[in-house]
């Protein structure tokens, strides 16, 4: 009887196992494509003292980015951004207003200093996030007293990287993920900014992200609105 039941614990255990692994695979292939990402990612930006709300929409070579600052739940936002990566143009819209503009770009320079006071680690360490298998990446530079640290999945975000060096800024969650090398296609679901001390700076959290097919309409400047330099 006692063996019986052991040999029926152990198949059981077996069983779940089994099932456990067949979700993961299952919802890691469900979220992955071969086409280009395009949908939106609603994320946070969490800071010390604040936490600051945006939307990206991602159609063909098109970015769009939704400002709502401190609120979660809004609809409509208080600015959003307009970037075409094939152009190289980033336009800034106000819909209160009924304005935009137009705004100057810099062309991306590579650090130079990456050898000798950057270290990158691609970990093993993984988690599941949204359905799909983030690795962990983490980047270090004593000199500048941060570490990031990244939580990637890959599902052909073939924007990001083309954006963020279009985008250009400064802070260190954009310029050191573009030091690590081999990641197109990947995107980071959580990243963390920390001092080398391990104290809290800066997160980045994606909340909500779907695949669906966006009107080209969102992309485009309302024919009613006006430029702010006329």
């Amino acid at each position: 009887m006692i063996a019986n039941m052991k040999f029926f614990i152990l198949i059981l255990n077996v069983l779940i196992v089994k099932l456990t692994f067949s979700q993961a695979t299952k919802e890691t292939i469900n979220t992955q494509s071969s086409k280009p990402f395009e949908g939106f990612i609603f994320f946070s930006m969490e800071m010390i003292s604040d936490t600051l709300y945006y939307t990206y929409y991602i159609k063909d070579r098109m970015v769009r980015m939704d400002e709502f600052n401190r609120c979660k739940d809004c609809k409509i936002p208080n600015n959003y951004m307009l970037f075409d990566l094939n152009k190289k143009t980033i336009a800034v819209v106000n819909p209160l207003r009924k304005m935009y503009m137009f705004i100057e770009t810099k062309p991306y320079k590579e650090r130079t200093d990456v050898d000798e006071n950057f270290k990158i680690i691609k970990t093993n360490n993984y988690k599941y996030m949204f359905g799909y298998k983030c690795y962990q990446w983490r980047v270090r530079n004593k000199n500048e007293n941060t570490e990031v640290s990244y939580w990637v999945a890959f599902d052909n975000f073939e924007f990001f990287i083309d954006f963020l060096k279009l985008f250009n800024r400064s802070e260190k969650h954009a310029q050191y993920f573009l030091l690590i090398p081999e990641t197109k296609g990947y995107f980071p679901m959580l990243s963390e900014e920390r001092t080398t001390l391990r104290e809290q700076k800066m997160t980045l959290r994606v909340i909500n992200i779907q695949r669906k097919v966006l009107d080209k309409s969102l992309f485009q400047i309302p024919k009613d609105y006006k430029n702010f330099e006329e």
